[in-house]
């Protein structure tokens, strides 16, 4: 996965991610039989083991952030652990209306990643946050949509169809401008204001300089649908 968005980074002629579970399930978190398994190391090999791992999981989660392009969330079943990562992690998520939302870090006796921590109070707010961490408790996709933890549900034989439809509609759009939204809705909760006006000006300036820029007011003037080429 890692590799994946490392390259797609720098791959322009990739202009939307859509993520998927490849089964009924989206993600069940971390193998909990693995971790049984750990029992026979000692206390610090333990805490070395995990952190090694946590570490090296993490990137995934920064990349998500920094990658240009918009990240499409399509789930069902099951989304547990870092699974809860990756919704937070996306830009846009849809899930069916199957769909349930845990985290269970509690219920096994250890602490969040996947960068759960930093998305959840942000998506939900603090308090439901806390709420759904300590207490390990699922909930299923209605509440997630009000919570905002989502931002569609449909039926689950939709979903695919749905999502794909979201992910045409981004891809199709004027990528350079997508990604300094993108970028400027990322930043804008730990800026201040002085700080977001001066990185708007450079977003503005930046995709007025594309290409996409001349084709969007040409094709309102001429009320027909742009056609935007991603440069």
């Amino acid at each position: 996965m890692l590799a994946f968005l490392l390259r797609a980074q720098s791959d322009r002629s990739i202009r939307c991610i859509l993520l998927a579970g490849a089964g009924k399930h989206f993600m069940a978190g971390g193998d909990v039989k693995s971790f049984a398994l750990m029992a026979q190391q000692d206390s610090q090999e333990r805490r070395q083991t995990f952190e090694v791992r946590i570490n090296k999981g993490s990137q995934i989660f920064a990349v998500m952030q920094r990658l240009p392009q918009p990240v499409v969330c399509c789930v069902s079943g099951a989304v547990a652990g870092a699974g809860m990562g990756f919704v937070g992690a996306s830009d846009l998520v849809i899930t069916s209306d199957n769909a349930t939302f845990v985290m269970a870090y509690v219920n096994i006796g250890v602490s969040l990643d996947a960068a759960t921590s930093y998305y959840l109070p942000r998506a939900i707010g603090l308090k439901r946050a806390k709420t759904m961490a300590l207490m390990g408790r699922p909930i299923d996709a209605k509440t997630a949509l009000e919570y905002g933890l989502v931002d569609w549900v449909v039926a689950e034989d939709e979903l695919q169809s749905e999502a794909e439809k979201i992910a045409r509609t981004l891809a199709s759009g004027p990528s350079v401008a997508i990604a300094q939204i993108k970028s400027l809705m990322n930043q804008s909760l730990n800026s201040t204001l002085a700080e977001q006006l001066a990185a708007e000006t450079v977003g503005m300036g930046v995709s007025a300089a594309t290409e996409d820029f001349i084709e969007g007011p040409k094709s309102f003037l001429e009320k027909r649908k742009a056609r935007f080429q991603g440069r």
